[in-house]
């Protein structure tokens, strides 16, 4: 991912903030020929605490995903987090000299491939998931007829991804002056959802 010095985000707290926010992924490697091949899934933050560096993610795709295999065969892939992105109209700058550009975040995460093909651990894989997505639906799926379960369980596979590095960039009009970072904060903060979560990160990042 290119990025400028002044668009890195350096902080591994806060890009393992993004990752919590934002867990919907793109998972990326290589297909049976080496082309990229692409599964969106959502996944969970595991391991060492906030900031910590020995940490993993991990989720489940389906079995029919001709993507895991390949994966357990390569091992070795790459994970795409994107956070909110907006315009940035040119009419925030001050000089007239000026272009629209795009702000956003995103975290590229590099790590190895570990299949979870158990029963018993795609269980508790699935309890992690629901305890951090909704966890008022655990008495529900523990309810589930056991069958129903097995059956459940044996049309996915779960993985873990052990993290091996990780690049995250903040384009969040660092490089403008402190005037036309604020005009922009102030709009982002009326507009959609995705302007307003960019002003958040403005102001967390003290750029505002």
């Amino acid at each position: 991912m290119y990025t400028p010095k002044h668009f890195n985000l350096p902080e591994l707290a806060l890009a393992q903030q993004l990752i919590d926010q934002q867990p919907f992924a793109l998972l990326i490697g290589p297909d049976a020929e080496g082309r990229s091949f692409v599964t969106h899934v959502p996944l969970v933050r595991g391991g060492a605490g906030e900031g910590g560096a020995d940490w993993w993610l991990e989720g489940h795709m389906a079995r029919a995903n001709p993507h895991w295999p390949w994966l357990a065969a390569q091992r070795e892939l790459l994970v795409v987090f994107n956070g909110p992105d907006a315009y940035v109209s040119p009419r925030h700058y001050e000089s007239a000299l000026a272009v629209p550009t795009w702000n956003y975040l995103a975290v590229h995460v590099h790590g190895e491939l570990e299949l979870i093909d158990d029963a018993a651990a795609k269980d508790a894989l699935l309890k992690r998931l629901i305890a951090r997505h909704e966890p008022e639906y655990a008495p529900q799926w523990r309810g589930l007829p056991e069958d129903f379960q097995h059956k459940l369980l044996g049309a996915i596979v779960g993985f873990r991804i052990r993290v091996r590095s990780i690049e995250a960039k903040a384009k969040v009009s660092q490089n403008r002056s402190a005037i036309e970072r604020a005009r922009i904060h102030a709009h982002s903060q009326q507009g959609t959802p995705d302007e307003q979560a960019l002003a958040v990160w403005m102001q967390r990042l003290g750029l505002v």
